[in-house]
């Protein structure tokens, strides 16, 4: 298999590559980081794709500094939805299949029960929609990806700003009224390896399962490694609303449903993977 991934500096991209090399999958693999493959350049994405011609192209690069989004819609639409448009483009040129990593913003947080793919969207933040833009561009025969709240051994996330915190000794205020699911980028990377390995196409959640707020996630990263959780202060959305350009979903668990229809294992449970790799990281701080 011939696989060509974008974002490959990523979280998720420099798990992918290191499930797809672990597994031994790939006889040829190019990790296109975007100083190699601006993939919002058309003349760039063509070259690239048509030069190698993969069987999978797998676009994890992203815009996803959401309240940046909303301060440039442009940027947000160029690498969300028109990249997706270009990759999109030169796949059909060589016969590829798209696989495309989007995001639990593309719902409005209103439900009450864990979204499954076939539910409404509404996205409510200049993000989602452009990521839901982005998913409009791909085919049936695609794959497309909605997964939340994405944390990992690579780069800038949630859980290393915790861990971080937890060495300090200042107040930390986080919202007790945004619920979502954990997703450790190992799991994410290897879920989307099988789901390409068997052939699979159309909409998939994949979240590691259970859900919480940011304020029991953090209450819960301290507990593993043994911090001081009495720092820890619950606060409302509104109190951060003059600082946030874009509205966050209040409610936006994923169901896996058509992970689940499909045959797969449920992935671990939050407080398995988001407890392991807290306390990897924490040791090695």
């Amino acid at each position: 298999m011939r696989v060509m991934l974008t974002g490959a500096k990523g979280q998720v991209g420099q798990e992918m590559s290191r499930a797809f090399s672990e597994r031994r999958i790939a006889s040829e693999m190019a990790a296109m980081s975007r100083s190699e493959m601006d993939f919002t350049q058309r003349e760039q994405v063509y070259g690239a794709v048509v030069g190698f011609e993969p069987q999978v192209i797998i676009h994890l690069g992203a815009m996803t500094a959401v309240d940046l989004c909303e301060e440039e819609p442009d940027s947000a639409y160029l690498a969300n939805a028109i990249s997706t448009r270009y990759l999109k483009q030169a796949a059909r040129l060589v016969g590829a299949k798209m696989v495309y990593l989007s995001t639990d913003y593309v719902f409005d947080g209103h439900a009450t029960q864990p979204y499954r793919e076939w539910d409404a969207t509404n996205p409510i933040s200049v993000y989602g929609r452009s990521k839901l833009a982005g998913e409009s561009e791909l085919e049936p025969s695609d794959l497309v990806i909605r997964t939340s709240w994405v944390m990992g051994r690579y780069g800038k996330n949630i859980l290393k700003t915790i861990l971080g915190a937890a060495k300090g000794t200042s107040e930390l205020r986080f919202v007790d009224d945004q619920i979502g699911s954990p997703t450790v980028a190992a799991d994410l990377a290897n879920a989307v390896i099988s789901l390409v390995l068997e052939g699979h196409s159309g909409l998939f959640h994949l979240s590691n399962s259970g859900s919480l707020s940011w304020y029991e996630l953090v209450r819960f990263i301290f507990g593993v490694i043994g911090a001081d959780a009495s720092r820890i202060v619950a606060i409302d959305s509104a109190e951060l609303a003059m600082t946030r350009k874009a509205a966050r979903p209040q409610y936006s668990v994923l169901d896996n449903c058509a992970w689940r229809l499909s045959g797969f294992a449920t992935l671990p449970h939050y407080s398995e993977a988001v407890g392991s790799l807290a306390l990897e990281l924490w040791r090695e701080m």
